[in-house]
């Protein structure tokens, strides 16, 4: 458990050291039990009245673990491609050591609940930033990039799913546009047939 608290201590007040030590070493299993308590916190700041808190922490469980994954394999692909020297396994253990700022999620959910709604708006926007923050510098130091490379591989991901996004919304507006163009067809061809 100490080990555990000298982890979360040193990512609070020396990020880049605990980070560089995290990736390099490949701690999995430290990252893993920051990521499980960092998930089961943020479980419990979203739960409200439904199905339940376990059912909400196995959902967030498997929407964030696959999330983790597909993040930590673009990253390490775009990392080996610009001739980084780090590991996969490095990425992903800094990746759940840099979720930690989720954690303090719930302090403003308390916040919005007591009517302090504006602290929970800036509390959210401070702890995107501050997780942002963590992924670049466990990016700069598994793979020993510069900042402003870390930065580009760090957003590269986010980039990536709106392209695909936007790629389905032109799909379906192509297919919307190509059924509405048979659709008036099939009615020219039916007044047609009518005035035979």
């Amino acid at each position: 458990m100490n080990t555990f608290l000298d982890l979360v201590y040193s990512l609070i007040v020396t990020p880049r050291a605990a980070l560089y030590d995290i990736t390099r070493g490949e701690r999995l299993r430290e990252a893993g039990i920051l990521w499980l308590f960092t998930l089961f916190l943020t479980a419990v700041s979203a739960f409200s009245e439904g199905p339940g808190l376990l059912v909400e922490f196995l959902a967030v469980l498997l929407f964030l673990g696959l999330s983790l994954l597909v993040h930590s394999a673009v990253t390490d692909y775009l990392s080996g491609l610009l001739g980084g020297q780090g590991s996969a396994k490095g990425i992903t253990a800094g990746f759940m050591a840099a979720s930690l700022p989720l954690a303090f999620s719930v302090f403003f959910t308390l916040a919005e609940s007591i009517g302090f709604s504006f602290l929970s708006g800036i509390g959210s926007f401070a702890i995107c930033v501050w997780t942002f923050v963590l992924d670049v510098l466990a990016i700069r130091e598994n793979y020993f990039f510069s900042t402003g490379k870390s930065v580009l591989i760090a957003i590269a991901p986010y980039v990536m799913l709106l392209l695909f996004l936007l790629l389905l919304a032109m799909i379906g507006v192509f297919a919307a546009v190509a059924g509405l163009s048979e659709m008036e067809e099939m009615q020219e061809l039916g007044s047609v047939l009518g005035s035979i």
